[in-house]
């Protein structure tokens, strides 16, 4: 346990947010005196502080959030399954890789949507036989296209710190270098405990116990998502009349927005395509999000690019495990990524 650890910062914000403690003069962060007064009152504190961030989140998820996260955190907390341990670490899984993919998507459009130049960005890689990083630029096959999870995530990282680094003050700017951490280590204990074959209770038991903790961490720095409203153009009257995706329940939901500026660009996306809506920007988020429908056209299910097979995108709509595609858009999806690659492959 180490004070500097980036996991405390927001506890350690949260006891100091009322100002030093000056002692003969000298000023003493709050946090700093519990952590080196009593270590263990400190970790019980931040694990205490943790649990009450982690409830007071979870309506929030339910209501808010975009669906596909909404829909498999409920499941994992009230689904049928969420007392069996395999079923459990399965929605957790489900929703941590969700979560993956919605950033990817949120980023890659929002660097498609302004033209961000990436191509002096760089991308981690691997580590050396000495232990240092090795990072290499982007490429199609391994960032864009791919259908692995780490890469994505490591792909995210590089645009964010590119961002900060360059000041060029993205929406993205907004996920946290430690959310992409926690979201590799539970990636790194899924691949390290049962990666190729389903668990046993047992198993699934000794996995929950590391997962879990380190998914109610990972899921508190997810906060911003509630202001990410995923939305599909419907018709236009007065106002721009959309299907909402956000919020665990699945039937179709429609708003009326006003969009401002930006309404003729909503306006040009399109019946078939979905976008977000985040503080007040616009753009598209395809083609790493599309959605499916149900036979009797009361339901949208959000469905998230897992890979280019045979030149053709392929998706996992929610609550299924069957991957489709999309064939009549095709085309559009292949002019997005060449737009994208323009802007990201040196």
């Amino acid at each position: 346990m180490a004070y500097e650890d980036l996991k405390y910062k927001r506890f350690n914000d949260s006891l100091d947010e009322n100002g030093d403690i000056v002692i003969a003069g000298i000023s003493f962060a709050p946090s700093r005196i519990l952590f080196d007064m009593d270590a263990v009152a400190y970790e019980a504190a931040y694990n205490e502080f943790q649990e009450q961030a982690f409830d007071e989140l979870k309506d929030v998820i339910y209501n808010s959030y975009p669906s596909c996260i909404a829909y498999n955190f409920r499941l994992s907390e009230k689904g049928e399954g969420a007392t069996d341990p395999v079923r459990k670490l399965l929605h957790l899984k489900d929703t941590w890789e969700s979560v993956v993919f919605m950033l990817f998507a949120l980023v890659m459009g929002e660097v498609r949507h302004k033209s961000i130049n990436l191509k002096a960005a760089t991308v981690f890689k691997s580590f050396s036989p000495t232990g240092t990083p090795v990072y290499v630029s982007f490429n199609t096959r391994d960032h864009i296209v791919t259908d692995a999870i780490k890469p994505k995530i490591h792909a995210i990282k590089a645009v964010v710190t590119f961002s900060k680094a360059n000041g060029l003050g993205l929406q993205c700017e907004a996920i946290e270098e430690a959310l992409l951490d926690k979201l590799l280590e539970l990636q790194d204990i899924r691949n390290d405990i049962s990666h190729h074959t389903a668990p046993t209770p047992e198993e699934a038991e000794a996995e929950l116990m590391q997962v879990v903790p380190l998914f109610k961490e990972m899921l508190v720095l997810t906060e911003f998502l509630q202001e990410c409203r995923i939305l599909r153009f419907e018709n236009f009257a007065t106002k721009c009349k959309c299907e909402e995706f956000n919020g665990h329940a699945l039937n179709k939901e429609f708003g009326e927005f006003d969009f401002g500026t930006q309404q003729p660009y909503v306006l040009s996306l399109g019946q078939e395509q979905l976008f977000v809506e985040w503080n007040g920007e616009v753009y598209s988020i395809s083609p790493f999000m599309h959605y499916d429908k149900d036979a009797t056209g009361r339901k949208s299910y959000l469905s998230f690019y897992k890979g280019k097979k045979a030149g053709k995108f392929w998706y996992e709509p929610l609550t299924k495990r069957t991957e489709i595609t999309f064939d009549p858009l095709q085309p559009r999806f292949d002019a997005e990524q060449a737009t994208l690659v323009t802007l990201i492959v040196p």
